[in-house]
């Protein structure tokens, strides 16, 4: 129970029922259930000013602690409606939260407590802010939760959701429900049905279907999609995986199961087959695994590598491709094959170079040579 007004309000109960005793005894029913009604409704409106509600542990270890303007109880003692609410949620006998808002309903059943309407707890440890219409803390299992409309934050991240669930002890965020969240460096949003946000360690999860947009100049420079996905927030490397997509400034789309955006070196890292196409040149490699360099547009693949140029139809598989993207360019290494449907032709070598978008291969082992003219060309 509410600690604050138990003794006064069993003391008016008792005076209430002792004047109705010592009434008329012949009175009528009617009249004993008015007065019972006043009774009620007497005790239900009990009202105090400046008041601190709190609840400890059977050894005085405190759990909780508010302090309201004003508290207004109800008949029960486990609910009040407060003004102006201030306080502490204790872990250990230490505050680790604190709570205020401007108006407050307020339930306590002896495992929780309940505050609802425009609540905001901050995090005494590091500053974090959380925010929703309801707020209930759980001492015995060390559990926030934060319901309809949670907005939460720290000097990374700004986060939107349904509602939260924090797990004070281990400082980790689960999120659900229309999750937008931003962080500043660098300048990401992500958007998915779930998220944990583990703020010690600085990362954020998710393994539903997630949207992560990158910033620059306050415009979408990249964006990428995948059914689950990572972000480090200390390294920067945002790490996509199942059905990753990576969609890039320059134009490049990049999709594998395993796609590693390291930001702020400007890479990213495939350990599981993976595909890269340049729309604009209608050319596509794919490979067992890969790593580009995103600013020199370099890309580097191993494995059962494959290039596919649309326009003439020419293949080329090696073991290992070098591709210069902003060129076009390719240098091969080991079991190079190449082949064309016009003219047609194939050759196979240890490596070569060329550009599939103009058919022209040069095949090196032997210091063999070979240059293919499109049909048409020169005429």
């Amino acid at each position: 129970m509410l600690r604050r007004s138990i003794a006064l309000t069993l003391t008016l109960i008792t005076l209430l029922v002792g004047t109705t005793a010592c009434g008329n005894r012949n009175r009528t029913a009617e009249r004993l259930a008015e007065d019972t009604q006043e009774a009620q409704k007497f005790d239900s409106n009990l009202t105090f000013n400046n008041v601190t509600l709190e609840q400890a542990k059977e050894g005085g270890q405190l759990l909780w602690r508010i302090k309201a303007k004003q508290a207004t109880y109800s008949k029960d003692q486990r609910n009040a409606s407060v003004i102006e609410p201030q306080g502490e949620l204790f872990q250990d006998g230490k505050p680790v939260f604190k709570i205020q808002g401007q108006r407050s309903d307020i339930q306590q059943d002896g495992k929780s407590i309940v505050l609802k309407g425009q609540i905001t707890a901050t995090d005494l440890r590091d500053g974090a802010v959380l925010k929703g219409n309801e707020i209930e803390w759980r001492p015995a299992e060390d559990i926030l939760f934060v319901r309809n409309n949670f907005t939460g934050a720290n000097k990374q991240l700004e986060v939107t959701a349904k509602e939260g669930r924090f797990f004070t002890r281990d400082r980790r965020l689960e999120l659900n429900g229309q999750i937008i969240a931003k962080s500043k460096s660098p300048a990401l949003q992500m958007r998915s049905e779930q998220l944990v946000w583990n703020l010690k360690d600085e990362k954020i999860s998710t393994n539903k279907p997630v949207q992560v947009d990158r910033y620059l100049n306050q415009q979408i420079s990249d964006r990428g999609n995948a059914n689950r996905a990572d972000v480090d927030l200390k390294t920067k490397i945002v790490t996509f995986r199942d059905s990753a997509k990576l969609a890039l400034q320059s134009g490049l789309q990049v999709t594998g199961d395993s796609l590693a955006w390291n930001i702020d070196q400007k890479t990213l890292t495939a350990d599981a087959p993976v595909t890269i196409v340049n729309p604009a040149q209608r050319v596509t490699i794919s490979g067992d695994r890969g790593t580009m360099q995103i600013e020199q547009q370099v890309a580097t693949l191993t494995g059962n590598v494959r290039g596919v140029g649309e326009k003439n139809q020419s293949q080329l598989s090696a073991d290992r491709v070098v591709w210069y993207l902003t060129t076009q360019q390719f240098q091969a290494n080991c079991n190079l094959s190449y082949r064309q449907s016009n003219p047609t032709f194939s050759i196979a070598g240890p490596q070569a170079a060329g550009k599939l978008e103009d058919q022209q291969v040069a095949v090196d082992g032997g210091r063999v040579e070979l240059q293919i003219v499109p049909q048409g060309r020169g005429q």
